[in-house]
């Protein structure tokens, strides 16, 4: 009898392992889905970083306390730049190729991190929040000199901004840094019924709503709710009529794909 309640006890775990592997699954990015449009990309996150660093001076806060706030923490920061850029005793002849932490900042109300990429001592692609997705449109004014270089940024109103870009950790040694991050993809999709009025949310952030329900799904399938997404972990939480509501973690991974099964058996 004791042997029986064992074998019931391991199958019943097995069971709740595999349902638990196989609503959660890693894939290979599906190259010719990402080219179609129905794909929903997340940079809203990486995209309000932009804004709140470079465009906080045009009044891209709503809440006033919260842009005064980056403010002086942007003026903080340019203070500690321009302490250190002004002590360096000697500056590097050129910036060696390849990609270097930076600053870049207006010199009066933004000081923000960036990684820049430099060929032939320019600077040919800048990007913030160390995600790739998030490069920023820019033309250069001037070259880079005494580890630094002044560019023209586009900003997302239309408008544009010159800043100066400092090459900090450049200014004892030459130092290269990792390439910013790919972007991964997560797919949600359910073989509910009631499928297409399952909506998701990362904290507070609504992602968007499964399109149909599905029997089976790949990467980025039609029909599901496909996302791409920065690489990290993200909770998330997913409801439908029905009283019916899943909530999780998922761990986004740079070039993969992660497939994401709503069904009754991983339901809160």
């Amino acid at each position: 009898m004791k042997g029986s309640v064992q074998l019931i006890a391991i199958t019943f775990f097995l069971i709740i392992t595999s349902n638990k592997a196989f609503t959660q699954v890693y894939t290979q990015v599906n190259q010719l889905a990402i080219q179609k449009n129905y794909i929903h990309i997340d940079n809203n996150s990486g995209l309000n970083s932009i804004a709140n660093s470079i465009s906080s001076f045009r009044n891209s806060w709503v809440d006033e306390k919260k842009q005064a706030r980056e403010i002086e923490k942007a003026k903080s920061q340019l203070v500690i730049v321009r302490d250190i850029y002004e002590d360096a005793s000697k500056f590097p002849e050129k910036i060696i190729d390849g990609w270097h932490n930076v600053k870049v900042t207006d010199n009066f109300n933004y000081c923000s991190d960036a990684k820049a990429l430099v060929v032939d001592n320019e600077i040919v692609k800048l990007v913030i929040d160390n995600y790739a997705e998030l490069a920023l449109k820019f033309s250069v004014i001037s070259s880079i000199n005494n580890a630094k270089s002044t560019v023209n940024i586009k900003l997302q109103d239309g408008g544009s901004d010159t800043a100066e870009v400092y090459f900090l950790f450049d200014l004892d040694n030459p130092n290269l840094t990792s390439k910013p991050l790919e972007a991964g993809f997560a797919t949600f999709w359910s073989p509910l019924r009631n499928a297409k009025t399952i909506e998701v949310w990362f904290g507070e952030k609504y992602q968007g709503k499964i399109q149909n329900e599905l029997d089976s799904a790949n990467c980025l399938s039609d029909g599901a709710l496909n996302l791409k997404l920065k690489p990290g972990i993200y909770t998330f939480k997913a409801e439908s009529r029905g009283a019916k509501s899943w909530s999780g973690e998922l761990a986004v991974k740079e070039n993969e794909c992660i497939i994401y099964e709503l069904n009754k058996d991983n339901k809160d």
